[in-house]
């Protein structure tokens, strides 16, 4: 029972930080993109875009997904090796994992589909974004379970 409880908070702190990655890196997509036209553009209209861009990039959720899998898997392996890296481990993993697949996409497509990410301060934005959902990922994985003392009389 106690590896199926395990496996199950697992399972909830990747789709967790996915999602937390997801949100930062499609917020922060939105606001490189609108900056990148270089014209002034009301906050409502800022708000609509990114909420729009929030409900259509469904499919970078799902490249974050699978990059987290492969990130923190090898997180978890180097961090049995290196034990004070443990700290650091996922944050280092999902940035590292965020910057490998927009890096493959370019590969793939002579250019980043993730247009907020094309300059080197957006792609810089996005491995902030995925560092960001590894360190959610190290929160919900690290936190234990209260346990209950004794009380003195």
């Amino acid at each position: 029972m106690r590896y199926v409880i395990a496996f199950l908070r697992g399972l909830m702190a990747w789709v967790i930080a996915a999602i937390g990655a997801y949100t930062l890196g499609s917020i922060l997509n939105t606001q490189f993109v609108i900056g990148a036209h270089d014209i002034s553009v009301p906050f409502a209209d800022r708000l609509n875009m990114t909420t729009f861009d929030l409900s259509n990039m469904y499919l970078y959720w799902v490249i974050i997904l699978v990059a987290f899998l492969i990130g923190f898997s090898v997180a978890w392996i180097v961090k049995r090796f290196l034990p004070r890296l443990s700290a650091y481990a996922y944050p280092i993993a999902g940035g590292a994992a965020i910057g490998l697949a927009l890096g493959l996409m370019y590969i793939q497509f002579q250019t980043i589909p993730i247009s907020g990410a094309r300059s080197l301060l957006g792609y810089c934005a996005q491995i902030l974004a995925g560092a960001f959902g590894g360190w959610i990922f190290a929160k919900i994985i690290s936190r234990k379970k209260p346990t209950s003392k004794p009380q003195a009389a």
